[in-house]
């Protein structure tokens, strides 16, 4: 899922700090049954209202910037984006011709069910697309359009993250035998914060941070 975010749901909540993940089931079934052809690419649009990708060099408007970009700019769509402060996550193809690729891609797959393992087989190692992809975004992590977006998105996740880090500490102390973590933090203050992290069942470094918050409330 990491390596398709645009395809897949972002999950709801991260539980046992950041090692699992939670998603809407319905959701992944949505994403992963899907049929209709959308585009599922994480890369935002950059076409007008009617379809053509304006070329910020030079004014033009067409379907597809990268060719044009090529043979008129001499330029990679890297060096386009980084040139006109894009995110590296824009698109410059039209939706249209995205979603008809997206659909042929769909349409190929079916037929062809040998062809993602050979696109696998053929593809570069995870490290080196992780690597390519963090140097790509490296020049326009700091955009403000880029930040304002990874803020929206920690304002939805951060508080579902935080109720789920909360039931799942509920859920140890109950196991513990406990009526909640507030109890069991507070029965286990005569003990270390190692040895009362083995008796609940949670990290040491969560009965610290409780115990400071206590200590400050």
């Amino acid at each position: 899922m990491q390596q398709q975010r645009g395809r897949w749901p972002a999950p709801v909540a991260y539980r046992l700090k950041g090692r699992a993940l939670l998603y809407d089931l319905d959701e992944l079934r949505a994403a992963a049954h899907g049929d209709s052809g959308d585009v599922r690419s994480p890369r935002r649009a950059g076409a007008d209202a009617d379809g053509l990708v304006t070329c910020l060099s030079c004014g033009y408007r067409y379907r597809s910037l990268g060719p044009h970009l090529a043979r008129a700019h001499h330029m990679t769509a890297a060096e386009y984006r980084a040139e006109h402060g894009l995110p590296a996550t824009t698109a410059l193809m039209a939706t249209d011709v995205r979603s008809a690729l997206s659909r042929a891609r769909t349409s190929a797959m079916a037929d062809d069910p040998e062809l993602i393992d050979r696109m696998r087989s053929a593809a570069l190692p995870r490290q080196e697309l992780s690597r390519r992809s963090a140097e790509a975004r490296a020049g326009t992590d700091d955009l403000p359009t880029v930040r304002a977006a990874r803020a929206a998105a920690a304002r939805k996740t951060l508080p579902a993250a935080q109720r789920a880090r909360r039931e799942a500490l509920e859920e140890q102390a109950r196991a513990a035998g406990y009526a909640s973590v507030t109890v069991a933090i507070e029965a286990t203050r005569h003990l270390s914060s190692r040895a009362a992290a083995a008796r609940i069942g949670i990290g040491a470094s969560t009965v610290k941070r409780w115990r400071r918050r206590w200590e400050h409330g």
